[in-house]
């Protein structure tokens, strides 16, 4: 079939990067400088602004070609809400765009284009004056009267630089694998979610605003007044940072999150220190962020779009985007819809009169902004512990995998309790509260082969703070108790080695897994048959965090490859270890678990709005549905799936809640 990639240059007052694309695109003053096109490997040709739809174009779309380019979704919203619109183009079907961005993160390439092509092997030299030429002309010189860096050369040189991008995105897509049938029809549906968008109760969030401002100055001068103004505000790190080593903490190198916690949790902290590391951790919330970032990408209609991106995880799952209702906290307050209604007062001497910390409100109703638009309601529901189902299921842990059953038929106790008896030889019944935490820790840290330092780092969520020997003593316990899984972890280390050693040769684990090398490609298939992928697969020698009984340092033989580093986000070589590739396949089937529910709901009258990590999230007719019939749906497994046992928790509401 003949592929019309293209790519637009475009311009306008609004920041695309604060309001989405849909809000820029709606824009009276956004428009396009050029569009520079190709039908598959023919000459890259340019229309502007003023001419008409070229014929050859107007003609593929009719007849429902494909159109490829990079985060098509861009392209794909400008091209409906200007080009057809606006200059009169005929406006394609959803889904007739393809898109090289989401083949990149199939593949675990960066997203960008200019990171992408040349991690694909690509041999293209990067343009910076092109790009900065870009950045400068997508904005105006002047925004009153409106003027815009319009010279004929510079417009030519854009031109030049769009036209590199065309070529640059369609040798791009000779590179990459196509996504599977079902993956395409899945980022179709992904369009349409995203396209959907949630409705926010703009009062709320405008009322919230108010509170957080108000609330902020007060912290500020509070901090004056306690650090006897050596920090004149919150935010002023380093004063701070300063302050705190006058006081006596010498080695204090950062106030971040975990570096506060830490030193709140020392019984020799100074009285004022102490109050000012809990003045700095009220004002860091990052309610006002999200505040603004809900609002300033919410259309007329009320409805904000364009929030979740597509296969941004290597294992497919999705990732927020502005708003990322992924990472809001866990809200502590108990009634939500209380405090949803004082703060919406936006009255921050009420909101101080009856809780202590109107910014942590704030963030506890931050959920609540989004709510379902009138004549609907949110139906919403979340796979429960579905990692630790998918992990026992997958290795083979067959009292692990019963136990979840007798749980959900109410026969059995939580897995907390259990996951702690099963170590220590304790009836479940005779767990304690405390111990039960512990579980809680056990399960949460320690399936992905993790040691001391993830049970340190989860316990610190959950109150859990244990000296090491008592900690090793644990991971013993459980890996103890937990055989199969422990067998899982090395079975998959052994089936990649072997695989990236032998290309074109299955490296299989159990029935449920294989790993094959494919030309540059390690490649770990899984139920559903959908790969996983790891670029560039070499076994390197590296030294183990461990060393021998004489204290000398221990050397493996390990999967390496290259990939974006969750932390940095650069393109680098890394390591895989069988823990981590046994958690890769756990994500990665729980994603496909919850995608395979997706299109059913759709069909079933449940529209759905966000992919929160293990929920979704819908927006049916208020009398429509029910929680439990969208649990029965969720819990409705494919065939690949047989035996996995699942089960899912909903709600149903006016507001989206945790």
């Amino acid at each position: 079939m003949t592929a019309l990639h293209i790519d637009f240059e475009s311009r306008s007052t609004v920041d695309l990067k604060k309001t989405g694309a849909f809000v820029y695109a709606a824009d009276p003053t956004t428009d396009l400088w050029c569009a520079c096109y190709a039908f598959d490997d023919g000459d890259v040709l340019t229309w502007r602004p003023g001419e008409p739809c070229p014929d050859d174009i107007a003609m593929h779309v009719i007849e429902g070609g494909e159109l490829h380019a990079h985060n098509a979704a861009f392209e794909a919203i400008l091209w409906e809400r200007i080009l057809g619109p606006r200059y009169g183009w005929p406006v394609p079907d959803p889904t007739q765009w393809r898109c090289t961005m989401v083949q990149a993160y199939a593949l675990a390439l960066p997203g960008s284009l200019e990171q992408a092509a040349p991690a694909a092997g690509l041999d293209i030299e990067k343009d910076s004056a092109g790009r900065r030429l870009m950045l400068q002309m997508a904005k105006p010189r002047k925004t009153d009267p409106l003027t815009w860096w319009d010279a004929p050369e510079k417009v030519e040189r854009l031109i030049s630089y769009c036209r590199i991008d065309v070529e640059v995105e369609r040798e791009l897509g000779k590179r990459l694998r196509p996504l599977k049938p079902s993956e395409l029809d899945l980022w179709h549906l992904d369009q349409r979610i995203n396209g959907r968008g949630v409705y926010v109760d703009r009062k709320l969030a405008n009322a919230a605003k108010r509170i957080v401002k108000t609330a902020a100055e007060r912290l500020d001068k509070r901090m004056a007044a306690v650090t006897n103004f050596a920090v004149s505000a919150c935010s002023n790190r380093n004063q701070l940072i300063a302050w705190v080593r006058e006081r006596g903490l010498d080695g204090i190198e950062s106030i971040a999150k975990d570096q506060i916690e830490e030193l709140l949790a020392r019984d020799d902290l100074p009285t004022d220190v102490r109050e000012a590391l809990e003045i700095r951790r009220q004002s860091a919330r990052a309610s006002v962020a999200k505040i603004d970032a809900l609002l300033n990408g919410t259309d007329a209609d009320g409805r904000a779009r364009g929030l979740l991106q597509f296969h941004a995880a290597s294992t497919g799952r999705w990732a927020g985007r502005r708003f990322q209702p992924q990472n809001i906290k866990r809200p502590d307050l108990e009634d939500v819809d209380s405090a949803i209604d004082i703060i919406g007062t936006g009255d921050i001497d009420l909101v101080d009169m009856l809780y202590e910390d109107p910014l942590n409100v704030v963030a506890d109703c931050l959920r609540g902004m989004i709510r379902a638009a009138p004549g609907r309601k949110i139906v919403a529901a979340d796979y429960a512990n579905i990692e630790g189902r998918v992990l026992a299921w997958l290795a083979g842990e067959r009292w692990k995998v019963q136990a979840f059953r007798d749980f959900d038929a109410g026969e059995g106790p939580d897995l907390y309790k259990v996951a702690y008896g099963r170590s220590y030889g304790i009836a479940p019944a005779d767990v304690t509260k405390a111990q039960r935490q512990i579980g809680k820790v056990m399960e949460l840290a320690l399936g992905y082969q993790g040691g001391v330092g993830a049970f340190a780092t989860m316990g610190v969520n959950y109150g859990v703070r244990l000296p090491v020997p008592e900690v090793e003593a644990i991971r013993d316990a459980w890996r103890a108790a937990h055989p199969a899984i422990k067998q899982f972890w090395r079975d998959m280390e052994d089936a990649a080695i072997e695989a990236t050693q032998t290309p074109g040769r299955v490296g299989k684990v159990g029935a449920v897994i294989a790993f094959k090398r494919v030309g540059s490609w390690l490649f770990m298939q899984l139920p559903s048959k959908r790969f996983l992928a790891y670029a560039y697969p070499e076994i390197r020698t590296k030294e183990m965090p461990w060393t021998n009984d004489d204290g000398s340092p221990v050397y493996k033989d390990q999967l390496s490859y290259m990939g974006v580093n969750s932390y940095t986000r650069k393109w680098e070589r890394g390591f895989a270890y069988g823990g981590l590739l046994a958690e890769n396949a756990t994500q990665a089937v729980a994603r496909d678990v919850m995608a395979d529910a997706m299109p059913r709901l759709e069909a079933a009258g449940y529209p759905l709005i966000l992919s929160v990590h293990d929920e979704l999230v819908t927006e049916p007719k208020a009398d429509h549905g029910s929680a439990a019939e969208m649990e029965a749906i969720l819990c409705d497994l494919p065939e690949w799936a047989a035996g996995l046992p699942v089960a899912a928790e909903g709600f149903e509401a006016e507001r989206y809640r945790k």
